[in-house]
């Protein structure tokens, strides 16, 4: 696990590149958000996506691969193409990483005190994404049209920025996140279900102020999982503001929103605005709790179906566990030396009749294991030659 990174401002990703944020009382790993709907958002052109990078890659340097194939032979030219993928994936996330580092520049700079933002600069595209592609558009491209449609939309809307780039966290559930901004804008309202198919309506509402929970998107597609996302961070318990100082009850909101940074060939300013309604927020957020009740049950399920079944012996008894029928069940440490010394068929009866002593000889087996093989035993109801059975169990 990356523990250097391990502070309430950042998730940290665990061996398996899940992510959670440490709850800043007690340093509980709460899960990312973001995290829950990638690992439970079935996405079937991953592999096609791995397969046609690395054929391509094999096809635009068909010499060298000729050549390595001659020369070091074919797990060498194998092991050429096949990281490609990985390599662009790299790129992308390195691209992906950059474009929200903008996007919480420009979030900070429109959020900052008057007179204040100016000095916010950009941050500086790294070399070798001078080139790269983002969504099946050049990175450069990307990042023009995020600067000059969130620029509109903040001319647009004059919105006050009640939040940004703010840790969230909802305890009992066990999740956390960034949210991107909660704005509030002046003369604006929510009419409920007044829209050409039932959904909610933003309306001209004098004096009033309407209350936003806000997550900027520039994918070219829009998918169903951003109104996921924006329902858990609306239901979060617990924040923490810049100031750091400790936790604070989450912010109230109106309701969520979308704002979609696109080229203006696309939408003419440059952004689009979009309300998630309440029903759609409600479903939502049932949505994304069965992801993550999903996500955790298959984090804790064993692989191993169950226990193994034996065919009856000839007397129609039967019989008891073999080493080999007790994998994955807990006791790998003190299965490992006894397959490898008396054989996977081996039968617990036949480990009981051994002594300690008769244990200690085998090699590989020593005093710790000693300790634990009678545990295992009496799972089984069984006992080493000349012990009592102990009132503990492994299990």
């Amino acid at each position: 696990m990356n523990t250097e990174t391990a502070s309430p401002l950042t998730p940290v990703n665990r061996d398996d590149d899940s992510r959670f944020y440490p709850y800043p009382p007690d340093e509980q790993q709460l899960d990312s958000v973001t995290w829950i709907i990638t690992a439970t958002d079935l996405k079937p052109w991953i592999k096609k996506w791995y397969g046609s990078s690395a054929t391509g890659w094999c096809v635009d340097n068909m010499d060298l691969l000729a050549q390595t194939l001659e020369a070091e032979g074919r797990k060498a030219a194998i092991d050429l193409g096949k990281d490609e993928a990985e390599r662009l994936r790299g790129v992308k996330r390195d691209a992906g990483t950059y474009v929200h580092d903008v996007q919480a520049t420009l979030i900070l700079w429109a959020a900052s005190p008057e007179g204040t933002g100016a000095d916010i600069a950009i941050p500086v595209l790294p070399e070798h994404l001078e080139d790269a592609w983002y969504d099946d558009e050049p990175l450069t491209d990307i990042v023009d049209f995020m600067v000059g449609g969130f620029i509109n939309f903040v001319s647009a809307f004059n919105p006050r920025f009640e939040a940004t780039e703010m840790q969230v966290y909802n305890q009992p559930l066990g999740i956390a996140g960034t949210l991107d901004m909660i704005v509030a804008l002046d003369g604006y309202g929510i009419s409920r279900g007044t829209g050409p198919r039932g959904e909610d309506r933003v309306v001209a509402c004098p004096g009033n102020t309407l209350t936003l929970c806000v997550d900027t998107k520039t994918g070219r597609t829009p998918e169903g999982t951003w109104k996921e996302q924006l329902a858990a961070y609306r239901r979060m318990t617990e924040c923490l503001p810049g100031k750091l100082d400790g936790l604070y009850p989450m912010p109230a909101t109106d309701a969520g929103c979308v704002l979609h940074l696109r080229p203006e060939s696309e939408y003419p300013d440059g952004f689009l605005l979009t309300l998630v309604s309440a029903d759609d927020d409600e479903a939502a957020w049932e949505r994304f709790r069965s992801a993550a009740a999903v996500y955790r049950g298959r984090q804790t399920v064993k692989g191993k179906p169950g226990t193994s079944v034996r065919p009856l012996r000839a007397d129609g008894t039967m019989p008891g566990p073999r080493l080999c029928d007790l994998a994955s069940e807990g006791y790998g440490r003190a299965l490992a030396p006894l397959r490898k010394a008396l054989g996977p068929a081996t039968e617990l009866e036949d480990i009981a009749r051994f002594t300690a002593a008769d244990l200690l000889a085998v090699k590989g087996v020593g005093p710790k294991l000693i300790e634990a093989i009678p545990l295992m035993l009496a799972d089984y109801g069984l006992h080493l030659a000349g012990e009592n059975p102990p009132t503990q169990k492994a299990a």
